[in-house]
């Protein structure tokens, strides 16, 4: 990986928040994954792939959609979640794989739809990525793919940024990543460069819960794997102090928001 590689496209920040994100992150996300898979149009003899499946999100919901439900993820700690989920839920339908996504351990042609859930959008090589997607989907077989849009579009990540630079005020201002899926014009050429037909890019926009200001920070400590990462480098009793500016800081701004928080994605279709 390269030095200036997203560390978002390794395992270990995704292993340090996979407890957290099960139980918070799921809930927002569980709303994106039902866009994408009724996009799909599902038969019920399906199988299917969810790339980068992280605790289960998507799959889980997927195998009330469909005959055959394959994970793959790199993050044993991730699997490990949804390893457990699947025993709680009862389902015979999931089989799971630790591995790259770049390269798929299933044969040519084994798919009839695939998923990514906010996953291949952090691939080193999303070229890659979608490659292997097409090779084992079925002629005909349907791909749904979801990305951020970029942090100015979305008031939940703007508020997240601003609670962290209360914390680290010289973390630099996102910008906006002209080269990557949240540009939709590059989403979409990289699906139709991969051979993919009928490609179209969505705007989905779902709502973020604010029961309280401290339990959106807490929702968001403990889902986020940057703030995972940024808390592992201050030590939890230097983390505990500097969370108290973020607090602060959401205490004072999200009562004068007049817009509701919501987060705002794309969602890549199209068909092989």
């Amino acid at each position: 990986m390269s030095q200036n590689a997203n560390p978002l496209s390794n395992s270990e920040p995704w292993n340090l928040v996979a407890d957290g994100y099960a139980e918070t992150t799921m809930l927002v996300f569980e709303q994106f994954a039902d866009e994408a898979i009724a996009a799909s149009k599902l038969k019920p003899d399906s199988t299917v792939l969810d790339v980068a499946c992280g605790p289960g999100t998507l799959a889980l919901r997927l195998a009330h959609h469909a005959a055959q439900v394959h994970g793959i993820d790199f993050s044993e700690a991730m699997l490990a979640v949804f390893h457990n989920k699947i025993e709680q839920a009862g389902h015979r339908n999931i089989a799971l794989h630790c591995g790259d996504a770049q390269n798929l351990p299933y044969a040519d042609a084994t798919f009839d739809a695939a998923f990514s859930l906010f996953g291949l959008m952090f691939f080193p090589d999303r070229k890659q990525g979608f490659a292997e997607i097409y090779r084992t989907l079925k002629p005909g077989g349907s791909i749904a793919i979801t990305s951020w849009a970029p942090v100015d579009q979305s008031p939940a990540m703007q508020t997240m940024f601003g609670a962290l630079r209360a914390i680290k005020p010289d973390l630099p201002q996102p910008q906006r990543a002209i080269a990557t899926l949240e540009n939709p014009e590059v989403f979409k050429q990289e699906m139709q460069d991969a051979g993919f037909r009928n490609v179209e890019i969505r705007s989905v926009t779902k709502a973020f819960p604010i029961p309280s200001i401290p339990e959106f920070w807490d929702f968001m400590v403990k889902g986020s794997a940057p703030i995972q990462m940024m808390k592992k480098g201050l030590g939890e009793e230097l983390w505990r102090e500097k969370e108290k500016l973020a607090l602060a800081w959401l205490e004072e701004t999200l009562p004068t928001r007049k817009m509701p928080l919501t987060s705002d994605a794309w969602l890549g279709v199209g068909v092989k």
